[in-house]
């Protein structure tokens, strides 16, 4: 009898602590998820601000459609639009490859 009780308290000592681990991993994962969500993100709004620099130094936009910057990890697209004669809209898109992070703005520029 008291190997019995001995057997039944361990079996659910150990059930008890298995899911409180697994509790515990699932948590680690889900943060693990979000830091690595964070930092392509913030890339993604470093390579945004960097497109928009370097759009901003361009003197003529007559003969653009779309700049394309290649990487490896991000897809950095630039459409422009004439609106008038020296009003252009710029819709710039940056867009992790391998995460679910983009990153989105338009801008007007008169030149």
């Amino acid at each position: 009898m008291i190997k019995s009780f001995t057997l039944f308290s361990t079996i659910i000592l150990i059930f008890i602590f298995s899911i409180i681990s697994i509790n515990l991993y699932e948590l680690k994962s889900i943060n693990s998820l979000n830091i690595q969500n964070q930092y392509k993100y913030i890339q993604a709004k470093n390579h945004l601000s960097f497109l928009e620099k370097y759009i901003n130094t361009l003197d003529n936009f007559e003969s653009l459609d779309k700049i394309q910057i290649e990487n490896t990890k991000f897809n950095i697209i630039a459409l422009l639009k004439k609106i008038s004669e020296n009003k252009y809209e710029i819709e710039m898109s940056v867009k992790a490859i391998d995460f679910n992070v983009r990153v989105h703005k338009s801008i007007f520029i008169i030149k």
